[in-house]
């Protein structure tokens, strides 16, 4: 596959999951906004979305004030915010209308109705109230994709790709939305394992779709910040924890390097990664710091997608 088709593809697929991750994000601002915080700490919880989503610094060169319905838009239908849902329906079509020929045309109709269908919802003048439909809309548009991609394209190099993009995104995505919870909560302990603390954590399950799994996987038992952390950074069967996410990472750059019959650094660097957190639990990450674990894992996985695209998009390293 050239190099340009694998790139594209990759881009496609990650920014599609990106649309997705966004809209949970807002998700649960929205949510948490619904009900009491706390006293000390991150009072609000728009302002902490854009810090965890490391958009505070454009959002501020734009706007002078932290406002709910401003950050709204910035982070919906702004085009001067490249990672705005809008930009990445835009980008997520651009990207595949380049290789139009490297995947079918039941995949090339779902993003294509998506991007057309991004009218009906963007408005002259915005409004709160829209928020959860416009969600909701993202949210279902992406399963389509995703379903779409899985039912019809052949397993092979470009399929690679494309689930690459999918589960750089969401590792990446998954480690930011942990850290909402820990922003909203800073700087006072006093509140871990209360009420408010236990609910907020709750939310943020329903937000990454993964609620009704943890009570699948720890029974009707109270939800606290060790299970989370079980949960949603070490499961293996939690298709939105960060170890799933890297489990698939490592599984389809392996393919890549059978595929390609060539191991390189990319796989060392993701499977020591991968093997990593196969050995880790979630009182080593409690005694490291949820926030310090966090933040090393998204340079990491960062570092990783720098060697991926030097390696199989501009083959400057082996």
């Amino acid at each position: 596959m050239l190099s340009r088709t694998a790139e594209n593809l990759y881009w496609t697929a990650r920014y599609v999951e990106r649309a997705d991750s966004i809209a949970r994000l807002l998700e649960v601002a929205y949510r948490i906004h619904l009900i009491p915080n706390t006293d000390e700490g991150y009072l609000s919880e728009w302002d902490s979305i854009l810090k965890a989503s490391g958009m505070k610094q454009e959002y501020l060169k734009k706007y002078d004030q932290i406002n709910k319905e401003k950050i709204e838009f910035f982070l919906l239908f702004d085009e001067s915010n490249d990672s705005c849902i809008k930009s990445c329906i835009i980008n997520a079509r651009n990207n595949l209308k380049m290789v139009r020929t490297a995947v079918t045309l039941e995949v090339w109709n779902t993003v294509n109705s998506w991007y057309h269908d991004l009218k009906n919802y963007e408005k002259d003048r915005y409004s709160s109230k829209d928020l959860p439909e416009i969600l909701d809309w993202v949210k279902k548009q992406v399963n389509l994709i995703k379903g779409t991609i899985d039912h019809t394209q052949l397993i092979n190099d470009g399929f690679d790709f494309i689930r690459l993009g999918i589960y750089f995104e969401r590792a990446d995505f998954t480690a930011r939305i942990i850290d909402v919870k820990y922003f909203i909560l800073l700087p006072s302990s006093t509140y871990i394992g209360g009420q408010v603390d236990n609910f907020q954590w709750s939310l943020m399950l329903r937000s990454v779709s993964s609620y009704r799994g943890f009570r699948w996987a720890y029974g009707n038992s109270n939800i606290d910040y060790k299970k989370i952390i079980d949960f949603l950074i070490l499961s293996s069967i939690c298709p939105r924890s960060i170890f799933f996410a890297v489990e698939k990472i490592n599984h389809h750059i392996y393919r890549l390097c059978e595929f390609y019959d060539d191991r390189n650094i990319v796989h060392k660097k993701v499977n020591a990664i991968y093997k990593g957190l196969s050995k880790c639990n979630a009182d080593e990450i409690i005694n490291f710091g949820l926030h310090e674990f966090l933040t090393k894992f998204i340079e990491d996985i960062g570092n990783v997608y720098t060697d991926l695209e030097s390696v199989y998009f501009s083959g400057t390293d082996r």
